[in-house]
């Protein structure tokens, strides 16, 4: 027998947390004429949601070409657990390191990054190395992404 999966938000959220997804700058009154609802309406579910966690903030989408970084790549990097703290706190310090992810596999962490030219990447690939061994992948192109 499957076990049936209960989501916390009924259909009404659900369309609330598209429109979201859409555009995170509508107002309560144009998710409310979009799904249905009134605007304190949807400002108390909203609300609800961010409460329970389920909205975890609100974000603005910056395009890191405009800043001379359009290169994109992804690193992995394999090493030992002793290492996880120090290579976060340097993740965290590195403006080049956009997300660092812990994975299952033989590589430990995956880490997406962005840079202004190819010798900026290289220099970000040796300081990783000290942690342990690398692989990068270079983006040529993103033909799907969902925001």
């Amino acid at each position: 027998m499957k076990a049936k999966f209960e989501s916390p938000v009924d259909a009404i959220g659900m369309n609330i947390l598209r429109e979201l997804e859409k555009n995170a700058r509508s107002g309560f009154s144009e998710i409310g004429r979009r799904v249905g609802l009134s605007s304190p309406a949807v400002a108390d579910r909203v609300y609800k949601m961010e409460a329970a966690g389920i909205i975890r903030g609100y974000h603005a989408d910056i395009n890191p070409g405009v800043f001379g970084r359009d290169i994109m790549a992804f690193i992995t990097l394999t090493t030992r657990p002793e290492n996880y703290p120090k290579i976060y706190a340097f993740a965290g310090k590195q403006e080049e390191i956009l997300e660092c992810h812990h994975i299952s596999g033989h590589e430990s962490l995956l880490l997406k990054v962005v840079s202004g030219s190819i010798p900026q990447l290289n220099t970000l690939v040796q300081k990783l190395g000290r942690f342990g061994e690398t692989k990068t992948a270079i983006v040529f192109s993103s033909p799907v992404q969902k925001k």
